[in-house]
C-alpha cells in the first residue's frame, strides 16, 4: 500500500511538498492508535487540498510543515478530530506555516475569494486547516 500511495502521491508532480511528507501522516501513533493510509478510494479527494497547499507554499516564499492529512476513523478519535472531519474523507490538512498562522490564513482566504478552490478554512494558535470540501466553511479553534 505505501508504495502504491507514494507512486500515486510522486505522480503530482507538486513542486514544494514530496510524498514522504504526506505519507507519514498515515503512519503516526498517538496512544496506542495508529493512523492508517487512506482506502485507495479516497485517494483522488487529497488532490484539490495539494494543489491549494503547494499554492500557498509558493506564495508565502515558506516551507509549510504538514501535520495531519487523512486520519483514520479511530485516528481521528483519538485526536480529539471532528465528527464530520474532512480529514477522514482525505480533503483535508493541517499546515504549520513559518509565518504566523495569521498570515497563511489571510494568504488562503485570498485564494479562496479568487476561486482558487471551495472548502474550509480553519485558523489556530500554531496552523492552519484547509479542505477542499466544496462549500466554504470559515472557523477559528
Amino acid at each position: 500500500m505505501k508504495d502504491k500511495y507514494y507512486k500515486f502521491l510522486k505522480g503530482l508532480q507538486l513542486r514544494h511538498f514530496a510524498p514522504e511528507e504526506i505519507i507519514a501522516q498515515s503512519e503516526r501513533v498517538r496512544g496506542k492508535v495508529t493512523n492508517t493510509f487512506p482506502p485507495e478510494e479516497l485517494w483522488p479527494n487529497i488532490v484539490p487540498t495539494l494543489w491549494v497547499a503547494d499554492q500557498l507554499r509558493r506564495h508565502l516564499g515558506y516551507p509549510l510543515i504538514i501535520t495531519s492529512a487523512y486520519r483514520s476513523e479511530k485516528y481521528n478519535k483519538k485526536v480529539g478530530g471532528a465528527i464530520h472531519s474532512q480529514h477522514k474523507n482525505n480533503t483535508a490538512l493541517d499546515l504549520i506555516p513559518r509565518v504566523t498562522p495569521k498570515e497563511a490564513f489571510t494568504s488562503l482566504k485570498k485564494l479562496r475569494d479568487a476561486g482558487a478552490f471551495k472548502g474550509g478554512l480553519g485558523i489556530y494558535t500554531s496552523f492552519v486547516h484547509i479542505d477542499t470540501r466544496g462549500r466554504n466553511a470559515t472557523w477559528t479553534g
